[in-house]
């Protein structure tokens, strides 16, 4: 550098990058690139303070990803470096505008920059100038390399080939570079969907394949899975996708189900306290939800109208207990469950005839008006015959309407085929209220607690 005269105790850090392919080029290994920087520190007399290495991170990377990077940075901040040294500009960055960002930082506490492999000026117009030529030039060469890089990625993907080594659970990558299922592994996998979709427990379901398969998986690396489009063939990425990649190991409507079942889970109230019926339990006096809280020498669960308790604009003053509802919905879910399907099939059916009784009122109509046509003499006899045995006709064959399809009522049957009241026990309060959410979209309750009906859903 040639801005100013450094101090002759120079607090030297040492700053290394290489890309993946640049590990192998002799010269920019880590190992070459730190052999060179300390030696170049010894023959001037500084004190090296620290060496920051960032492996296998490519100079597009934001600098804010660049862990390393970061901690020297800081170090400038706290004052405890003089001088930043690097082989070449190009090891730090290729961007003009990371550049200046870090720039002002340097010069704010004091702080040079310098290359062992190259000569700067920052002191000079036409030596800033210089510097941002070199920072534009690599900012393109990286620019072109990433496009590169872009439509050969994208080619793989379009074809069904890995772009990376790793795979998920249940696959591994063939002699083609093409995912394979794992027969054994992908009967883990479709298990594991199963008992989550069938309690709605992230935290049963590792234990279950824990304790039944051997396999340790973490509750972070479960919850990924859960969400892996992959397992359904699908390849979902960095704006690439592919819907037939590989072989699927969970069909699409279950993963559907699952993906639904995850996001009606909910974060803590702000106190901390979850509350097991909140957004499901409704005044049928007002139909606003009902707030929870915690009350009583026991600090029991409570659930109460707002509108009558803070607005005055309702009747609901009562406040139901939680265990109540809870041993209520135990008691009833199966008769509720029953009824519900059959208020829906009476409904389905009265809505069936009423859409024929209106198919064979318009043909009824339209018969009649064909017969005023005709004896107004708009229209001959031999049209009137024709179109009124085709209006005749598609009276006697009128076809009966498309049944709607039923209400999705598979995850609370599900439940009421399992262990129902022993899984729920060993469930955490989240987990409570996540498996409510799965079977029971509202439950309503009047001003005496009395629960008046559920909604399924």
């Amino acid at each position: 550098m040639k801005n100013k005269e450094l101090p002759p105790l120079v607090r030297v850090a040492l700053y290394i990058r290489v890309s993946g392919e640049e590990q192998k080029i002799k010269g920019l290994s880590l190992e070459a690139q730190q052999e060179r920087l300390e030696a170049y520190a010894r023959e001037k007399g500084w004190i090296v303070t620290g060496v920051y290495i960032d492996a296998a991170k490519t100079a597009r990377k934001n600098m804010h990803k660049r862990a390393e990077f970061q901690k020297m940075i800081e170090s400038v901040k706290r004052d405890e470096v003089d001088l930043l040294l690097f082989c070449r500009l190009d090891r730090w960055f290729r961007s003009v505008a990371d550049y200046y960002k870090v720039m002002e930082i340097l010069q704010a506490h004091g702080c040079d920059w310098k290359t062992i492999d190259e000569e700067y000026d920052t002191t000079s117009a036409n030596g800033r100038l210089y510097i941002n030529v070199k920072l534009s030039i690599a900012q393109n060469e990286a620019d072109i390399c990433g496009e590169r890089i872009d439509v050969v990625f994208d080619s793989k993907i379009a074809h069904g080939t890995v772009v990376s080594g790793s795979c998920p659970f249940g696959y591994r990558v063939s002699e083609e570079k093409r995912l394979e299922v794992l027969p054994e592994e992908a009967g883990i996998v479709q298990d594991a969907f199963n008992h989550f979709e069938s309690t709605v427990s992230q935290r049963g379901t590792v234990k279950h394949i824990r304790e039944t398969y051997g396999v340790n998986w973490c509750d972070a690396t479960f919850r990924r899975m859960l969400s892996e489009t992959l397992y359904t063939g699908i390849y979902d990425r960095g704006g690439r996708k592919n819907e037939n990649f590989c072989p699927a190991i969970i069909s699409r409507e279950q993963f559907d189900k699952v993906q639904s079942l995850l996001k009606r889970n909910s974060r803590s109230a702000p106190s901390g306290r979850v509350y097991i019926f909140t957004s499901i339990l409704k005044c049928s006096e007002c139909n606003h939800n009902m707030v929870g809280r915690v009350a009583g020498r026991n600090r029991a669960y409570y659930y109460r109208c707002n509108q009558h308790f803070q607005r005055g604009r309702c009747s609901h003053k009562a406040e139901a207990r939680e265990d109540v509802i809870e041993k209520w919905l135990f008691d009833n879910l199966e008769s509720e469950l029953n009824r519900v399907r059959l208020e829906w099939e009476i409904k389905a059916a009265e809505k069936k005839k009423a859409v024929l009784r209106t198919d064979k009122a318009a043909l009824k109509r339209k018969l009649t008006k064909l017969k005023e046509l005709y004896v107004n003499e708009l229209i001959d006899i031999e049209e009137y015959k024709k179109d009124y045995e085709i209006y005749t006709a598609a009276l006697r064959q009128l076809p009966e309407p498309a049944s709607e399809a039923p209400p999705d009522f598979e995850a609370v049957e599900k439940l009421l085929q399992s262990d129902f009241k022993n899984i729920y026990e060993s469930l955490t309060r989240e987990e409570k209220r996540t498996l409510w959410r799965s079977v029971i979209s509202e439950i309503r309750i009047d001003s005496e607690n009395n629960i008046t009906g559920i909604s399924f859903g």
